[in-house]
């Protein structure tokens, strides 16, 4: 079985792969192994038998097949929270704001909050995974520090990131989503004047919500035996387990089949 496609995609169907025994599937990476699009061209050249991105194809992309018939589904998806105190009146960040946030430039709730809520300021106390971690490799854009120590105190687990904030009201928290119990999410706003975005699932699938990635399998349709045989082991419970264990979250069969390019 060869992969293309973006890195921790690629990467990840990979491990997924790897994991199973019955069947055992031999997997072998096609460069580069960078961007979505490599995954698409590598495809459509008949170089990969899966392209393994974390967006959706265009419709630019699916002329490059020349009419044959291509099929995508969503499999997984990882992300992250913004996570705050169930008493911190803020409902939503402008995504803009929350990079001045990690880089120090806002340092205060009251600049955040404005004037339609009263009394609410204090220091924006930042806590997140350590900088060498996933979730650390995708803050650290954010903060624009590769080599520098980490703008915000630095904690071993999702779980010790949503119990600090949990125990402080002027606290904001970057972890994996799915462990909002006893805190909430602050919603994100990739425009000034949009509606704020949750890490739900439907945002997620809709591309609203900027901190989380789908992952996609793309093959061309209808799909050869061995292809059949990933997807197949991709959807059972084997596949699920696999899939879990990696920290992301299996997208369930009912939901997979991925929209028509645009």
């Amino acid at each position: 079985m060869s992969l293309a496609g973006a890195q921790i995609p690629v990467e990840m169907v990979e491990s997924w792969l790897a994991a199973s025994r019955r069947p055992y599937f031999g997997v072998a990476q096609v460069m580069p192994v960078y961007l979505s699009m490599h995954g698409f061209e590598n495809l459509a050249a008949g170089n990969a038998d899966l392209a393994c991105t974390d967006r959706l194809m265009t419709r630019r992309e699916l002329e490059s097949f020349g009419g044959r018939g291509v099929a995508g589904r969503r499999v997984a998806f990882y992300g992250y929270g913004l996570y705050v105190n169930a008493a911190n009146p803020v409902d939503s960040i402008f995504s803009r704001h929350l990079k001045m946030v990690f880089q120090r430039r806002i340092q205060d709730w009251a600049d955040l909050a404005g004037p339609k809520i009263d009394n609410f300021a204090g220091p924006i106390k930042l806590y997140g995974p350590q900088k060498g971690t996933r979730a650390g490799q995708a803050l650290a854009p954010l903060a624009k520090i590769w080599v520098a120590d980490a703008t915000w105190q630095e904690l071993d687990t999702d779980e010790q990131i949503v119990q600090a904030v949990a125990a402080d009201p002027l606290a904001l928290g970057f972890a994996s989503i799915g462990f909002d119990h006893g805190v909430r999410y602050l919603g994100l706003r990739m425009d000034r004047t949009d509606r704020p975005a949750f890490p739900s699932i439907e945002e997620i699938e809709n591309e609203r919500y900027g901190l989380a990635k789908m992952i996609y399998v793309y093959y061309l349709d209808p799909p050869t035996p061995a292809v059949q045989a990933v997807l197949d082991y991709l959807a059972s419970e084997p596949g699920r387990r696999a899939i879990e264990s990696t920290g992301v979250w299996a997208v369930a069969p009912e939901r997979a089949a991925a929209p028509s390019p645009r």
